[in-house]
């Protein structure tokens, strides 16, 4: 019977069918409940409609037979609930368990709630100077008996057997610290130390989850990276790869930056140039394409892919940022299939005395067999490519976006020239060395996407102050 760490509790284990706690299933539940009259156990196998991986099944001894004729989650669910509601849900490494299980919940429109208490966590505060704290070591430590490792209730009767260790070796003071520590911080997840979140400001910026050996896990922005922060704890069991994160980080830092616009771009830049594990991959591209219309014969409109480094000054409308010629193609024959364009002036085939194959399976109109005026192929190739018009630089030269947060303790003057970023100044002071460099500034399809939605804002934060050379 536990005398220090609050009662009514649960201790809980599962086994499931993988460790993504979306797509993954329990196959096996145990409950060690604790209460005032005394302890109980109760556990039960799930039938988890998908197949039991063979690596699993070596693991815990579960099988696909074994589970035929389990109940399905929604059978038990009210057994379990009963079992678990009102109570402290406590599990070695209690995250990841009880993701699975308010996700089952999940399914079943039901929001499952519970106060946590992490085993693991209580593990390295009650005892900081042993090495390791899975349960395995936990059970080798204290020579705790087990019947079946990675049975549910095998590994639940033994994270109970460790709880009533540590209170008789550790003492009512100690243990309660511990589980106060925890209340504190109760959605950390194990292995990280809480008090680093104190350190972060409620100001805008760019977060870096940091991991084991000082890989970088994951780069993300906010006009509030403290609250943002605390938000990827909270939510580790709505998404797998949000737990993954949050169980393999163990250090964030971060870069303040004086507003939204300031954190897009230095998100931007510092996931192509750092490319964190989970981030969504972005290249570095040295070189976009783009699409223009050119005028022919009898004025007819073709679509021409060319490479663009750097936003043109021309007055020439240009279609879209590509990072390759492949991709640009893809556009267009998207384009050319959605408006019934022909492939032939679409430069999709070459020219031929015959019609295209786009009209011979009837979706092309007709311009290459002589049933369409090129007055009617422009308008639709127009309408077509108007998606992806790209927007015309509305200045007469270079232009500064002075951001600065609500503190007024940071301030950012973005020098933008045609879309392009020509430096980063601290006051208007600078910004003459900056003029004067001469960089030679590239084109970059997020910038540019940030550029245009804050320029053309109906209101901004930001102020823009014309440049003169």
């Amino acid at each position: 019977m536990l005398k220090y760490i609050p009662v009514p509790c649960v201790i809980v284990d599962i086994e499931t069918t993988g460790g993504n706690v979306t797509y993954d299933r329990i196959t096996e539940i145990g409950i060690v409940e604790v209460t005032e009259d005394g302890v109980t156990e109760w556990s039960t196998l799930i039938n988890p409609r998908i197949p039991i991986p063979k690596g699993i099944q070596q693991i815990t001894g579960i099988t696909n037979e074994m589970v035929a004729d389990a109940p399905y989650f929604e059978q038990v669910a009210k057994e379990i609930l009963l079992r678990l509601q009102g109570k402290l849900f406590i599990a070695h490494n209690v995250r990841f368990d009880y993701g699975f299980i308010r996700n089952e919940y999940a399914r079943l429109a039901y929001p499952f709630k519970a106060k946590l208490l992490c085993t693991v966590r209580l593990s390295r505060f009650l005892y900081a100077d042993r090495d390791g704290h899975s349960l395995e070591k936990i059970i080798a430590r204290h020579q705790i008996f087990v019947t079946h490792r990675h049975r549910a209730l095998d590994d639940a009767k033994a994270t109970y057997t460790f709880m009533t260790i540590a209170e008789e070796e550790k003492g009512e003071e100690l243990v309660r610290a511990a589980v106060k520590h925890q209340y504190r911080k109760e959605s950390m997840p194990a292995g990280f130390d809480a008090s680093i979140i104190d350190g972060l400001p409620n100001t805008p910026g760019v977060y870096y989850f940091w991991g084991e050996n000082k890989e970088l896990l994951y780069v993300g922005k906010s006009i509030s990276i403290r609250k943002r922060v605390l938000s990827h704890f909270t939510a580790d069991h709505k998404s797998s790869r949000e737990m993954k994160i949050c169980q393999q980080t163990r250090n964030i830092t971060f870069d303040k930056t004086a507003g939204e616009l300031s954190a897009l771009i230095l998100e931007s830049k510092k996931v192509k140039e750092l490319q964190p594990l989970y981030n969504r991959r972005l290249r570095r591209v040295s070189n976009f394409y783009s699409i223009c219309l050119v005028e022919g014969k009898e004025c007819l409109l073709t679509p021409q892919i060319f490479a663009v480094s750097e936003m043109p000054n021309n007055t020439q409308k240009l279609y879209g940022l590509f990072p390759s010629v492949k991709k640009a193609k893809e556009a267009i024959q998207s384009i050319s299939d959605e408006h019934s364009l022909c492939y032939q002036v679409c430069g999709l085939e070459n020219p031929s005395s015959r019609a295209c194959s786009s009209h011979q399976l009837k979706k092309c109109k007709g311009y290459c067999a002589g049933k369409q005026p090129a007055l009617i192929h422009n308008v639709k190739m127009l309408q077509g490519f108007s998606a992806l018009s790209l927007k015309t630089w509305p200045y007469d030269g270079p232009v500064a976006l002075v951001e600065k947060n609500g503190e007024g303790e940071c301030e950012h003057h973005l020098l933008i020239d045609n879309w392009c970023i020509l430096g980063v100044a601290e006051s208007p002071a600078d910004y003459e060395d900056i003029l004067r460099s001469n960089p030679a500034p590239k084109i970059d399809k997020d910038i540019y996407r940030y550029l245009v939605a804050t320029v053309f804002a109906k209101k901004s934060s930001v102020r823009l102050v014309a440049l003169s050379l």
